[in-house]
């Protein structure tokens, strides 16, 4: 998810705040089958990045050189637990992924029409003090096409977390901090904008279709069927020992504050999934390759693609990025407060690509383009 960069001044009030759900992780004993002849190149990736300063990243990687799986750094540096493969961690906006592909699952059920008015769903009340909601469709807000106000971006909703970070929050209680902002501009080239506050109100209209919690959806018609019995949706579930702690540097001197109490939302539509690599692969190659879970017609209508900006596309569910390599990816990116993941496929070279990087990136620090180094190298890697 893109979160608005926050200040220095704002982050020294997470010395006060109390530990969320995510306790100190556990150590785990990982097994998996490597077969890629890239194997040492991507070792030397990942374990590049972790003497750089990233705290801890698990790496999935299935190519034309094979499968590739491995993981540097640690999990949970207080207790020196190394992050494996194995372990979960946030996912943060690929979250959009799964409940875009729920939407079209109850789409092909005869439970929901993305070309249907939001206003069928959300009760004009709510619609009239968000700007440019009305007369806005469900497609529009799974290819933020709407200029909606991101919920995210919004000084005062971090505010409000910071001095609440455990705190569960309703739909409606995050829509106080959309209602009366400007939205967004949008025009050519560029038909889209960016914004958690779609997929928030994307939810909103799943629950009013069916009358049931998307959460309870998500489980019944994605997580249960494709086996992804390592995939929590936070705000919902209860999250395992074995999460990955999530780090920042908060002073941007070299030293990482563990910030996995901040909880920006998660449960909403927008953010809250935690997964591992593996269970992320199955699901992506059930979707994708397997064509398991939904039918050729809906995976047409994610893949129709409205430009963002240079080098991003959204897409009814997904987005598309890396245009400017030699192959461009389609899935989606997760960004967090102490998170980062990734989960693409890239079809001219069938390549598949999922990580997890416990260490976030919104904001200003001298690791965050170290986190863009190891993106663009691990991508350049694979499409050779």
């Amino acid at each position: 998810m893109r979160i608005l960069a926050i200040s220095l001044l704002l982050l020294g009030f997470l010395h006060g705040c109390k530990r969320a759900d995510v306790i100190h992780s556990r150590k785990l004993d990982c097994n998996y089958t490597d077969s890629s002849s890239k194997k040492a190149v991507y070792d030397a990736i990942v374990r590049k990045y972790v003497q750089k300063g990233l705290p801890g990243i698990s790496l999935l990687i299935h190519d034309s050189a094979g499968h590739y799986v491995g993981s540097a750094g640690y999990a949970d540096i207080e207790k020196h637990v190394p992050f494996t493969p194995c372990h979960i961690s946030k996912a943060a906006s690929i979250t959009k992924l799964l409940v875009g592909t729920l939407t079209l699952k109850l789409q092909e059920m005869g439970k929901i029409n993305i070309d249907d008015p939001v206003s069928k769903y959300i009760d004009a009340g709510i619609l009239k003090k968000i700007d440019e909601a009305e007369g806005k469709t469900i497609k529009q807000l799974m290819n933020h096409t709407t200029g909606i106000y991101d919920v995210i971006t919004d000084d005062e909703f971090y505010l409000a977390v910071l001095n609440n970070p455990n705190h569960r929050w309703t739909q409606e209680e995050l829509l106080k901090y959309v209602y009366g902002k400007k939205a967004y501009t949008l025009g050519q080239p560029y038909g889209a904008y960016y914004s958690n506050t779609n997929t928030l109100l994307l939810s909103m209209c799943i629950e009013k279709a069916t009358g049931r919690s998307h959460a309870d959806l998500l489980h019944e018609l994605i997580l249960k069927p494709n086996g992804m019995v390592n995939t929590y949706y936070q705000g919902h579930d209860q999250l395992p020992a074995d999460a990955a702690q999530g780090y920042y540097d908060l002073h941007n001197n070299g030293t990482l504050s563990n910030v996995s109490n901040l909880i920006t939302g998660s449960g909403n539509g927008y953010g809250g999934v935690f997964s591992n690599v593996f269970d992320l692969y199955t699901f992506y190659t059930n979707l994708l390759r397997y064509k398991t879970i939904l039918s050729q017609a809906s995976l047409d209508i994610m893949q129709q693609f409205v430009q963002e900006d240079d080098d991003f596309y959204t897409g009814v569910g997904m987005v598309k990025r890396f245009t400017h390599k030699s192959a461009y990816g389609i899935g989606h990116n997760g960004r967090d407060l102490g998170y980062n993941a990734n989960l693409y496929y890239f079809p001219a070279k069938n390549a598949w690509l999922v990580f997890f990087v416990n260490y976030g990136t919104n904001g200003s620090s001298r690791l965050k383009q170290t986190f863009f180094d190891f993106e663009n190298e691990v991508v350049d890697a694979m499409l050779q």
